[in-house]
């Protein structure tokens, strides 16, 4: 019986060391070919905060460049994230950005942004949500860095409201080997009814 016991337990052992393809080709599992790890640079869901309250995350930038608006955290059916919303501001403009912590792709990893958005409200494309990237942010001054525009799939003046869509891969490529942030910004009116509408961001990972 302890035999019977052991060769049980060998045959246990050995067997998932290796991947059959048929009777004919045993294939070690030490050859056979994983795909490349690319790190996570940042994954933020946004569910840390009470609902409507003001979004204050370590590493991340909330500023508002125009008008006293910033992002706020908003939760939803047990789901948190971040809004922009101008209404109610009785400022005639609000510019809101949200920027990650710094991201360093000096690994030479195809790097890639996603992310989910959806809007509320918003009837015209003036009202608009920017994705921005920039190498020379210095943490402090949204203002004074060079930010060039990203391209992803947004929602539009005519998505569901709060629906939220997915971005699509964004290539980072083309900022290999810097160190990089990427920011969020909402323009819209606390005064003018065609530019008061709120966008939403969700999911947020760079890898």
């Amino acid at each position: 019986m302890k035999n019977i016991f052991k060769a049980f337990l060998l045959s246990a052992i050995v067997a998932p060391m290796v991947i059959s393809c048929d009777d004919d080709n045993i294939i070690p599992l030490g050859d056979t070919q994983l795909p490349a790890y690319t790190p996570v640079k940042v994954a933020e869901t946004f569910s840390k905060g009470a609902d409507n309250t003001l979004l204050n995350i370590a590493g991340w930038t909330n500023f508002n460049q125009t008008g006293t608006k910033k992002w706020m955290i908003q939760v939803y059916s047990g789901n948190g994230y971040a809004e922009f919303n101008p209404y109610g501001s009785n400022e005639a403009e609000n510019v809101g950005w949200l920027v990650t912590p710094a991201l360093d792709l000096n690994d030479a990893k195809n790097h890639t942004l996603t992310f989910r958005s959806s809007q509320s409200y918003v009837s015209s494309s003036s009202n608009k949500l920017e994705i921005l990237i920039s190498k020379n942010y210095d943490g402090t001054n949204v203002a004074a860095a060079t930010w060039t525009p990203l391209n992803a799939t947004l929602p539009t003046t005519s998505s569901t409201y709060f629906a939220f869509i997915e971005s699509g891969k964004v290539n980072l490529s083309a900022f290999t080997g810097s160190t990089v942030h990427i920011a969020f910004k909402v323009t819209g009116s606390g005064t003018n009814t065609a530019l008061d509408g709120a966008y939403q961001i969700d999911n947020v990972i760079v890898q």
